[in-house]
């Protein structure tokens, strides 16, 4: 028992001082650990910066790059371009004489009427602004087309509502619009239901 009593005392002693050691070790460890973490992170983000810098600078350098190339390929074609098509407006004019010229060109590329189609107010009736309805609601007429239609005379859903396939195909002419899209957007069917909610 007294051998356990002066062990005890003897522990006593050597506890201040093992406390203060392990203290001491814990301290440095976690202060050493702080400073290192905090050192990589600034070199951390130092690096970042750096590496973003270098690939804005790699992105600058390739589409300044891309535009010497785009011109110095313009600069090469261009005067082979130029070469080519006087060539081939030489040999068009050789080949065939004026007149047939404007021939073949409105018999193969423009079709077209000497006179505009007449609309036939009487089949679907008259209109003028004081009785205009708003003719954007139906699909496939915007602001310009609605401008247009006003322009011919037409105003009212009542007037598209009537439209027989005649008028339909003069409208289409007079407002200069794609063949077959008035009947593909039905416009006559949406005047009829926008007049009943009238």
């Amino acid at each position: 028992m007294q051998l356990i009593v002066e062990f005890l005392d003897q522990l006593k002693d050597y506890s201040g001082i093992f406390i203060l050691m392990l203290s001491s070790f814990l301290i440095g460890y976690f202060s050493s650990f702080w400073l290192q973490k905090n050192k990589y992170e600034l070199m951390i983000e130092r690096f970042k910066k750096k590496i973003n810098s270098l690939k804005k600078q790699n992105e600058d350098f390739q589409k300044t790059e891309k535009i010497k190339n785009i011109d110095t390929i313009f600069t090469e074609i261009k005067p082979k371009i130029i070469k080519m098509v006087k060539e081939t407006q030489q040999e068009i004019n050789e080949s065939i004489p004026p007149k047939r010229v404007a021939l073949k060109a409105r018999t193969s590329y423009v079709t077209y009427t000497k006179s505009k189609p007449k609309l036939n107010f009487e089949n679907f009736g008259y209109a003028n602004m004081d009785i205009k309805d708003d003719l954007t609601k139906i699909n496939g007429i915007g602001p310009y087309i609605e401008q247009k239609l006003n322009e011919i005379g037409i105003f009212t859903y009542d007037q598209i509502s009537n439209f027989s396939i005649e008028d339909i195909r003069a409208v289409t002419q007079l407002i200069d619009f794609f063949p077959e899209r008035i009947e593909r957007d039905n416009w006559v069917g949406q005047a009829n239901s926008l007049k009943v909610k009238l």
